[in-house]
Order: structure tokens, then sequence, then C-alpha cells
């Protein structure tokens, strides 16, 4: 994902996206604070993530990947929570999600696109899938490291286009 991110930064020559490194790796008690406040493990993948950065801002794009400061509560959850209590019913129904299981894990921080996991509370860890979601379902992915691989392709992605104005405007 670093490397995906600097060829972004190479090619973004009007500072279209803000760059960040992630965060140092969260403390093992501090994901236990987030267990204990969530109700429920987390997603072996995306916990796993968390003990090796602890979220990650502007990691694609204008979208922030979440860590524990967020988990356990902050302003960027609530946008996140709200955008989850406003999702049409028919738009759960059709994308088979429970409202009340809908955990965000990453969210623009200047439109309505936003990532969640849905969780089972009381269940033991397991692979949970990541949706996309943005007023309904964009895009899922089977997991947390399939949801990150493709995060690094859509960087990657954008690096090229980049690249190919910066090369038609003659920049």
């Amino acid at each position: 994902m670093r490397d995906a991110r600097e060829r972004v930064r190479a090619w973004d020559v009007e500072e279209l996206w803000s760059f960040e490194e992630p965060r140092p790796p969260a403390d093992p008690g501090r994901l236990r604070e987030v267990v204990q406040s969530l109700g429920h493990e987390l997603d072996r993948e995306h916990g796993a993530f968390l003990l090796e950065a602890d979220g990650w801002p502007a990691f694609m794009q204008d979208v922030d990947l979440f860590g524990t400061e967020e988990l356990l509560g902050s302003p960027a959850l609530e946008t996140a929570m709200s955008l989850v209590a406003a999702l049409e019913p028919e738009a759960l129904d059709r994308a088979g999600l429970d409202r009340d299981s809908l955990l965000p894990i990453a969210a623009s921080t200047t439109t309505i696109d936003f990532f969640v996991m849905p969780v089972k509370p009381g269940s033991p860890p397991v692979t949970a899938p990541v949706i996309w979601l943005a007023g309904g379902e964009v895009e899922r992915y089977t997991s947390f490291a399939d949801f990150f691989r493709h995060m690094i392709a859509e960087n990657l992605d954008e690096a090229e286009s980049l690249r190919k104005q910066h090369a038609e405007t003659g920049g």
C-alpha cells in the first residue's frame, strides 16, 4: 500500500489528495478495550491489521481506515454510524444486511462513501466481508485482506489515471 500511495503522490501534481502514513501499531490492551466497548470480537484479519497499523488516515484518496481511536468513539465513527442509520431499508434488504450488525471500519471525509463489516455480538471472531456503501452497496469484498488488496489496486489505478492526465496536459 505504501508503494501504491507513493505512486499516487508522484503524479498528484495538483495536490488533490492528502498523503498520510499509517499510524503505529495498536497496543493489544487497546484492542481489548475496543472489543469490550463493541461487545464482540473483531474480525481476525482486521484485528491483525490494527496490530500492524492502528488506522491509516487518507489511505485511499479521502477515505480514512479507522483505528482503535475511532472504533472507541470519535466524530468520524459517529458520522459513519449516522450514514448507517440513514440507509434505506430497501438498500439493506437488497444487500442482505442488518443495520444493527454493521461496524464501520473506514469512511470518506468528503462524501457518503463508507465501509462496514457485519458483526455478530457474542460470536467468535470469524472472517467477515467488507462492504462499500454509498446510499446502497457499491462493492463487496470477501475479507479484510481482499478489501485491502482492492484498495491497493484502486490507488494504483488512481496513480495511472493521474500519470495519463499529466501526459495529456503536457505537464
